[in-house]
């Protein structure tokens, strides 16, 4: 497999050598691909010492983008800086030939003012790969964007990625673990967490609020050394049915393994979906069927997922030709959880753009709430720990087809600090201690892999007692 991998690259090499040599082309882009052996993108990504790695895949398992180095990227530092960046990355793709089906990567913030935002993130970025591994059912291509507006940005391009080919591990193996974690505390804590349902509650009484989502954070404090590809890979295994993502910024690592679609945009045909209420899943075949058939009768979630679903459709019908839901609900079923799921599809008018599409739907009342402004002021004013990318939009923009995933079930890792996000949609019928209760359900997959996973082996003074500065993480 190494002589295969090493005999593409260096086909790839001779190619890129040749470019330095010859007219910059008139095209602001230039793509050079070539067919790849099929390889274990996690594991060959997490052997790489580049900077600059990200990773998406949907959750059909029909495409995967493993990221070396970006050829272009644009920062946002609020929404209104969405159309602009899209406008840009859609430009860039359009200097490709027609069949060509070339994606940049993305990922927003939950919300756009400061104290939501992670300063190592920022409001959102957009991502044009250098160096990128395209995974789908066709089979696994090796492909270099090159920037050509001018002479010197060509040639620049070139050689940074002919040095992350230099540089490149052949190794595809997943490192093992050498950790150990423990709990070191919840942001809010479940005295607070009361407080705050008992305040969501006022606002439903009053007519403020028909639902909240809160969310909480998990603080583990780690000994020794996690890769994030290494949780991400059993993550989406215990997950199978659900979009991958990994971005890199400023020495912290978000990542996470989400079931909920945002909007897939094929042409000009989207899909959605409205995926709310909760329930576990049962220890044999009989409970789980109890407990599937319990939810989808259960007054309470039906009424919560009635909320999002009745605000995407109304969100989304002046932008489409036709839309249309399914009659009833359904099912998801997860690892450790199960969701109640309406899917929407629609045509959309001829005008519209994924910016659009981003604009009404995000963040959608599966991770904000009813009225969405309304909810909006409520997490800002209550929520203890600003959500940065959790719950945000992660996926990839292209022309032809755009596939954004709603970032929940979602970890971010900054030095020896792993923070697991999970939320709950609180409504008027809410019981705090059973929200609580799911929160920690949303979070179960990961600390179960965790466990399995973590070294027991390591020295004594390795395993590290919690100290005050871990918490500063949080912001």
């Amino acid at each position: 497999m190494t002589s295969a991998i090493q005999a593409q690259l260096a086909l790839m090499v001779q190619q890129l050598q040749r470019l330095m040599y010859q007219p910059v082309p008139e095209k602001q882009l230039v793509r050079i691909e070539c067919p790849f052996p099929a390889i274990h993108l996690q594991g060959f990504l997490a052997a790489q010492n580049c900077r600059e790695r990200a990773f998406w895949r949907d959750r059909e398992g029909d495409h995967a983008i493993a990221v070396l180095g970006y050829s272009w990227s644009q920062a946002l530092s609020c929404r209104q800086d969405l159309a602009s960046a899209f406008a840009s990355a859609h430009k860039i793709l359009s200097h490709l030939p027609e069949h060509t089906d070339s994606h940049c990567l993305c990922y927003l913030s939950f919300a756009d003012d400061e104290a939501s935002i992670w300063p190592a993130f920022g409001y959102g970025r957009i991502i044009l790969p250098l160096l990128e591994l395209v995974e789908t059912r066709k089979g696994t291509v090796l492909a270099v964007n090159l920037r050509s507006d001018n002479a010197l940005e060509y040639h620049s391009s070139i050689r940074k990625a002919l040095e992350i080919i230099s540089a490149l591990n052949f190794s595809q193996q997943l490192p093992e673990a050498d950790f150990t974690f423990q709990v070191a505390g919840y942001q809010p804590d479940v005295s607070v967490w009361h407080q705050l349902v008992d305040k969501a509650r006022q606002a439903f009484a009053s007519g403020v609020l028909d639902k909240v989502v809160l969310a909480r954070v998990t603080c583990l404090k780690l000994a020794g050394h996690l890769s994030p590809f290494s949780l991400l890979y059993p993550w989406q295994q215990a997950n199978p049915h659900s979009y991958q993502f990994l971005f890199q910024g400023q020495g912290q690592t978000f990542f996470g393994c989400s079931p909920e679609r945002l909007v897939k945009r094929l042409e000009n045909i989207i899909s959605t979906e409205a995926l709310a209420g909760t329930i576990v899943r049962g220890q044999n075949l009989f409970e789980d069927a109890q407990l599937a058939s319990l939810l989808m009768s259960d007054g309470k979630n039906i009424h919560e997922n009635r909320l999002v679903l009745d605000d995407i459709c109304h969100r989304l019908q002046p932008m489409c030709q036709s839309l249309e839901a399914d009659r009833s609900h359904c099912v998801v079923k997860l690892h450790h959880i199960q969701h109640l799921r309406y899917q929407i599809r629609g045509v959309l008018n001829l005008d519209v753009c994924d910016q659009q599409l981003l604009d009404v739907l995000h963040p959608t009342p599966a991770v904000g709430g009813v009225p969405r402004e309304e909810a909006f002021s409520f997490i800002a004013a209550n929520e203890p720990c600003p959500r940065g990318l959790y719950a945000g939009v992660c996926g990839i923009v292209g022309i032809r087809k755009s596939d954004f995933s709603v970032a929940i079930c979602s970890a971010r890792l900054a030095g020896n600090v792993l923070m697991l996000y999970s939320g709950a949609g609180i409504v008027k019928d809410s019981v705090a201690d059973e929200e609580w209760s799911e929160l920690d359900n949303k979070i179960a997959t990961v600390l179960d892999i965790l466990d399995r996973q973590q070294a027991t082996t390591l020295p004594a003074q390795a395993r590290q007692c919690v100290d005050s500065n871990d918490y500063a993480a949080f912001s």
